[in-house]
């Protein structure tokens, strides 16, 4: 066999035209394959590539044909085998687009390798090379089939090539189609065929035209064949009774659809039995009601059980009674239809005594507490929730189950079902456990840590400050100042953060404009990334406002650009971020089926490199999992992305190709609200008066509140010893009109200073300025009589607002 190069299978290859359809198939598939060939174009352009499969002794002939098909503008990749072993092997093995014979290859003649082609594949295009011109041997090839028979440097063999290629194509396509349709055809019958509902046609009066066969087997025939046939002997035979017959029909007529209707039948022996029928008219062109389908299905089981409904009822109130577990059936209003003794037994009172009250009411819940069953659930409507019942002495897991008449869920449900599981136990257990993990001792490495830090960034922060106040707007030496106060501003909320999450504290979310926060990011990500990476940024939605943590949402779009960029380190790539506003109307047919529907702001990050593999996908979010080198990664990344994608009521998902490249999509709901802006004081001038005594165990620090503290107009008195200040203080009380101090000192503490100083003077302000602290919160300083509390670094703005709302709280 001598090969060239690799063949380009770039044209479909599927089965020939079929025969044996419908002509209504044959038009619609026609129809469909020519529209989609339209786009073929009649000429191939230059550089049209196929594979040839060439049976010949001659490499020449091979040759010569490549070489005339591509002086024509192709680009052919052929094939050369002079042997049957070769040429089974060749169609075997690829899909040719055409094969060239030879009439005059030794041991393989024409036909020979027609057959075979043939026998591989029908719509295999195969042409015919004469020698010379043999006229009756064309035409005995173009009988038996072959596409065309040209003679070598034919003038005719581009355009013929071409003709062949689009043909191939057409043929292809229309033998995919019938493929297609021959398939739908029998899905569809083998779904009628093999319903175990009865399906019938009738006509506008009732005679049966075509049923399915369980309809038949419903009625005892045998097949449809037999029940028609009988149906045709007898005309008026009745399968139901004639006012049932009658009173269906006339439904069908007025509300063209009946659902369930029961009726009395008749089998083939006359032996009686109950069906339900749904039924629906086939309306005719004037919309004439032209023949009516439905279905049938035998419920005599259905009805034969309804006699045990009584006992049935009786073993329901029974069990109901006898489960451990509190049950209340709820009406709309939520007041209490029934109950089981368990809840009755629970408040020591009769069932008669709480039947017709609220269930708020029965329960003693909190004002805050509402049960009115109608927040978010699963799919059935059912929702869970953790409560403590202070009727019930107890922790219950209290479970809401909407319940409907008929079933139909459509419409309002009849009422609640609620049950209560005790759990206060296992609440127990789980705080004990939850206790017994506590990260303790990295909750106190970043007290530790953050008090040190945000002294330091206090320090640099306020120089940064007072230092702009000193330099020209406008100038580079200003910018970069600026720069440095932001960075700076994100490194104290990078603190807090770590701190809200050692203590679990609740978030502090505020609108923030999805965009700003992007660009920002971004631009910091773009200086931090290789050089063969390039990122992209594309926001389609600038104004998008959702309800969010800042530094947060910074981690989050910082963590899946690092990730990108690891994927790509070695190859590089693009690095593509989009921000879009994303509308859920169907939650059941979206990627993020969990989320209800509205509106959301949608984030997504796509990289170009390696993916991730199928086996881990499922693994990616857990945290420590990772496929990073031990010092590359701790496998936090996505876990922490996830933790705060969920907590901000929003939902992630992935879809990455192996060695393509990765896409992460989050959604966060769209905030009602506009983004919060600080506002920046415009003017510093001196509005205090009096004298300060400034306090903290840092020198530097307590000498930069000092000098920030004057700006604002106080004469200041600074002390990094808090056992000095206070015998500073004591010499003189009354000598001092304020009092800034920092809480966590060694000796004595900023809380135990302030309560000497507020007892020899109660009438005088008091700042309180912590990084973290355990010992002395917010509430605790108010109750000290502390009027300010701020969180370290402060800002001269921070204590210019302090002290105006302590002016403001004096006049």
């Amino acid at each position: 066999m001598h090969q060239a190069h690799d063949p380009c299978d770039i044209i479909p290859r599927q089965s020939g035209t079929q025969a044996g359809f419908p002509a209504q198939f044959q038009m619609e598939a026609t129809e469909h394959a020519n529209r989609e060939l339209r786009c073929v174009p009649k000429e191939h352009p230059m550089g049209t590539r196929f594979s040839l499969l060439v049976v010949s002794d001659a490499e020449e002939l091979a040759r010569s044909l490549s070489s005339l098909l591509s002086g024509a503008g192709f680009d052919p990749a052929y094939t050369l085998v002079d042997s049957p072993i070769e040429l089974s092997r060749a169609l075997a093995e690829e899909p040719w687009d055409v094969v060239v014979a030879a009439a005059d290859c030794p041991g393989l003649p024409w036909e020979d390798v027609l057959a075979l082609a043939r026998a591989v594949r029908e719509t295999m295009s195969v042409v015919l090379i004469v020698p010379d011109a043999a006229p009756g041997l064309a035409r005995e090839a173009i009988a038996a089939g072959v596409d065309d028979v040209l003679a070598p440097e034919d003038w005719r063999t581009a355009a013929a090539f071409s003709r062949i290629l689009r043909e191939g194509v057409r043929r292809r396509e229309l033998s995919r189609l019938w493929d297609k349709l021959r398939s739908e055809e029998r899905k569809y019958r083998g779904m009628i065929d093999n319903s175990v509902l009865g399906i019938f046609q009738c006509r506008p009066w009732g005679e049966i035209i075509n049923a399915n066969p369980s309809f038949a087997r419903i009625f005892g025939y045998a097949n449809p064949a037999i029940m028609l046939r009988e149906y045709a002997r007898n005309k008026t035979r009745l399968d139901i009774p004639a006012d049932d017959r009658e009173r269906l029909l006339a439904q069908i007529q007025t509300s063209r659809l009946v659902s369930g209707f029961e009726t009395q039948a008749f089998r083939q022996d006359g032996s009686s039995f109950w069906i339900s029928v749904n039924a629906r008219p086939v309306l005719g062109e004037s919309d004439e009601i032209a023949a009516i389908e439905g279905t049938v299905e035998d419920i005599t089981d259905r009805k034969t059980m309804e006699l045990l409904i009584i006992r049935a009822k009786q073993e329901w109130e029974k069990t109901f009674d006898n489960v451990p577990d509190v049950i209340a059936i709820l009406d709309h209003d939520m007041r209490l239809r029934r109950a089981n003794r368990a809840l009755s037994e629970r408040l020591g009172v009769h069932p008669r005594d709480i039947i017709g009250r609220p269930c708020q009411d029965v329960l003693n819940l909190p004002e805050a507490c509402t049960l009115n069953g109608t927040g978010e659930g699963d799919e059935s409507g059912r929702q869970s929730e953790e409560l403590y019942i202070p009727a019930l002495n107890g922790t219950f897991l209290v479970t809401f189950s909407p319940f409907f008449l008929n079933g139909d869920e459509q419409s309002n449900a009849a009422g609640t079902v609620m049950v209560a599981h005790e759990i206060s136990r296992r609440k127990q257990l789980e705080g004990q456990l939850r206790q017994s993990h506590k990260m303790e001792a990295i909750g106190t490495l970043a007290g530790g840590i953050a008090h040190d830090f945000n002294n330091i960034l206090g320090v640099m922060m306020g120089y940064t400050e007072m230092n702009l106040d000193e330099v020209e707007r406008g100038t580079r030496l200003h910018r970069r100042l600026g720069e440095v106060l932001s960075a700076g501003r994100r490194a104290r909320d990078l603190v807090h953060q770590i701190l809200t999450f050692s203590r679990q504290e609740e978030l502090d979310l505020q609108p923030l404009q999805f965009s700003t926060v992007v660009k920002e990011t971004v631009k910091l990500m773009r200086a931090s990334l290789p050089s063969n990476i390039r990122i992209h940024t594309d926001i389609a939605d600038s104004d998008g406002t959702i309800y969010a943590n800042l530094s947060q949402m910074q981690q989050v779009l910082m963590n899946l650009c690092t990730n990108a960029a690891h994927a790509m380190r070695d190859s590089g790539g693009v690095m593509q971020v989009m921000l879009s506003r994303r509308t859920l109307e169907s939650p059941a047919a979206e990627d993020f089926a969990k989320l209800a529907p509205g509106e959301y702001m949608q984030l997504s990050v796509t990289d170009t490199g390696y993916g991730i593999a199928p086996e881990i996908m499922e693994n990616i979010f857990d945290p420590f999992f990772t496929t990073k080198k031990p010092d590359e990664g701790t496998g936090m990344g996505l876990a922490l992305v996830h933790g705060i994608v969920s907590a901000h009521d929003g939902a992630i998902t992935v879809r990455s190709t192996p060695e393509e490249g990765t896409r992460f999509d989050i959604l966060i709901p769209v905030a009602n609200a506009f983004p919060v802006h600080e506002s920046k004081m415009v003017s510093h001038s001196p509005t205090g008066r009096g004298r300060a005594l400034v306090v903290d165990d840092e020198a530097a620090l307590a000498e930069v509140v000092g000098e920030m503290v004057q700006r604002l107009g106080y004469e200041t008195d600074v002390f990094s010893d808090s056992g000095n200040a206070l015998q500073h203080f004591l010499s003189d009380p009354q000598a001092f009109t304020l009092l800034i101090t920092d809480q966590t000192m060694p000796g004595l503490t900023g809380g135990e200073l302030a309560r000497i100083v507020l007892k020899h003077r109660p009438d005088m302000p008091v700042i309180l300025c912590t990084g973290y602290s355990e010992q002395l919160s917010p509430d605790d300083a108010k109750t000290l009589g502390i009027q300010q509390y701020l969180l370290k670094p402060v800002l001269r703005d921070d204590l210019n607002k302090a002290l105006k709302t302590i002016a403001g709280g004096d006049e």
